[in-house]
Order: structure tokens, then C-alpha cells, then sequence
């Protein structure tokens, strides 16, 4: 049975490190909707806000690899919970099994570090300041997660950690 492995969590605590980092490890694909957004705005045509454009290409892409049988992570904040049911249907439709890994740094400080002196490989991306990511909705969880704290710890223990959670 495929897996669907979908991240969520506010931006600048660690998602895509630790994405890219499971995908490498398990073979999985990683469907980063930061580089789907770029690649739209890009075209020059694209409006500012995209609204749930690349969230709804990337669940239809993730529903044809899934179908497929091959795993996918999927890389976004999933604030809302209609993105994230939209992750839930992509996985109902292929009879794959869905995992959710909420990643979360507990340190308001630290978050704010990361978000300052953050740099992303993603030609173009504008990445969101403190004050835009502080002042985002993010709706409360109606179901089951995992959940990964990133303060003060390495890439490398929360890369394991996911793993060893994501395995179970």
C-alpha cells in the first residue's frame, strides 16, 4: 500500500529540511508546493495570491503517484483544514495510507532567528518575514498526528526522529 506522508506547519520551522531529507532516505517523492508556487508566479501571469492553485495540482499529482503504488511527502503549511482534507481525499481515492508529521518549533525566538536569517535554494521565492509568519492563521487539528519539535535540536536527530515515528 502506498503512503502518503503530509507535512504541516508554519514556515521557517523545518518542513523542507526535514522533507527533503526523508524523501532522500526512503525513496519517496517530494512534492514541495514553496517550488510549484515559484514555477506559477514565475509565468508572469500568475496573481500574487494563488489562492489553493498549487495545493489542489499537488494532491492531484500526489493521487497519481500514490495510485501507482510509489510513496509521496507532501511539503506545505497545511494551515487550513480544507488543505488539509484535501491531502486526506488524494489518499481515500488511491486506498493509500495517509500520515500526518506536524513539525512545530516551541521557541518563539528561535523561530524568529530562523525566519531572519533564512535563505531558500528556489529561484525568485520571496520567503515571508517574521510578521507575516507570526501573524498567519493556523487552524487547530481535528485528527491524529505526529508531531516533531525542531527548537534547539539538529537536522540530523529530527530527521531520525520523523523516520523512526513515520515507521511505527
Amino acid at each position: 500500500m502506498a503512503e502518503l506522508i503530509a507535512l504541516a506547519g508554519l514556515p521557517g520551522v523545518g518542513k523542507s529540511s526535514i522533507a527533503r531529507h526523508l524523501a532522500r532516505r526512503s525513496g519517496a517523492i517530494w512534492l514541495r508546493i514553496d517550488s510549484m508556487d515559484q514555477a506559477i508566479w514565475a509565468s508572469g501571469t500568475a496573481p500574487s495570491d494563488l489562492f489553493d492553485w498549487s495545493y489542489r495540482a499537488a494532491q492531484a499529482i500526489a493521487a497519481d503517484n500514490l495510485a501507482l503504488g510509489l510513496d509521496v511527502i507532501a511539503d506545505c503549511v497545511n494551515d487550513c483544514r480544507e488543505a488539509r482534507e484535501g491531502w486526506e481525499t488524494a489518499a481515500q481515492r488511491t486506498g493509500a495510507e495517509i500520515k500526518w508529521l506536524e513539525v512545530v518549533c516551541s521557541d518563539p525566538v528561535e523561530h524568529r532567528r530562523r525566519i531572519e536569517t533564512r535563505s531558500t535554494d528556489i529561484m525568485g521565492l520571496a520567503l515571508p518575514d517574521w510578521d507575516a509568519v507570526a501573524a498567519r492563521a493556523y487552524d487547530k487539528w481535528n485528527w491524529d498526528r505526529l508531531i516533531i519539535d525542531t527548537a534547539h535540536r539538529s537536522l540530523e536527530v529530527c530527521v531520525d526522529e520523523a523516520f523512526d515515528l513515520l515507521r511505527r
